[in-house]
C-alpha cells in the first residue's frame, strides 16, 4: 500500500477505516528495523545483524563489490565477517527512506551514505539501498538487501557514460 497523506480525502477515509496507523505501523516498524541494522553494523555485532534476516534460501545479499552477490541465509555470515575486517569505525546513515507495503511484504528504498577507515585512509561512499522485508512470526525481517553505488563515469542527465 503507497499511502499519500497529503491527500485530505484519502487520508480521512483511510482513517476512518484504520488503515493510516495500520500504514503508520508497518513503517515504523519498517524503520526500526532499518536502525537496528545501522546500530548493529556500526558496532560490528554480527549476532545482532544476522536476526534482523530471514533464515531463508532465497534470501539475497547485494553489495558494492563485485563479488558481493550472496544467496542464503547461511552464507551471508561470512559476507558481514569479511566487512568489518576490512574496515574501522563503519559508519552508515540512510536518508529520503521511502517503504511501501502490502500484506506482509515491505520494500523500501533509501540514500545510504558510508564512512569508514580502510587501511589508514578515509573512505566516504554515497549510495543508494532497496530491501524487501517479509513479516514473519509477527516480525519485520531482511529477505533482500541491495547497495549500489552511482557511476562516477556517468555524468549528472546522462543514461550512459561517455566513452
Amino acid at each position: 500500500m503507497i499511502v499519500d497523506m497529503n491527500d485530505t480525502w484519502l487520508g480521512m477515509i483511510l482513517h476512518q477505516l484504520g488503515m493510516i496507523n495500520m500504514a503508520d505501523n508497518v513503517q515504523q516498524k519498517v524503520l526500526d528495523l532499518l536502525e537496528k541494522y545501522v546500530q548493529a553494523y556500526h558496532e560490528k555485532d554480527l549476532d545482532s545483524i544476522l536476526k534482523l534476516f530471514a533464515d531463508r534460501d532465497d534470501l539475497v545479499l547485494i553489495g558494492t563489490g563485485y563479488d558481493e552477490w550472496i544467496r542464503g541465509y547461511d552464507n551471508i555470515r561470512s559476507g558481514f565477517e569479511r566487512d568489518f575486517k576490512q574496515a574501522d569505525n563503519i559508519q552508515v546513515k540512510f536518508r529520503k527512506v521511502s517503504v511501501s507495503f502490502s500484506d506482509n511484504v515491505a520494500w523500501l528504498s533509501a540514500h545510504m551514505t558510508m564512512d569508514t577507515r580502510v587501511d589508514g585512509h578515509d573512505i566516504y561512499l554515497p549510495g543508494r539501498l532497496t530491501a524487501v522485508v517479509l513479516k514473519i512470526d509477527g516480525e519485520w525481517l531482511f529477505t533482500q538487501l541491495h547497495y549500489s553505488l552511482p557511476s562516477v563515469e556517468q555524468e549528472e542527465g546522462k543514461s550512459w557514460p561517455d566513452i
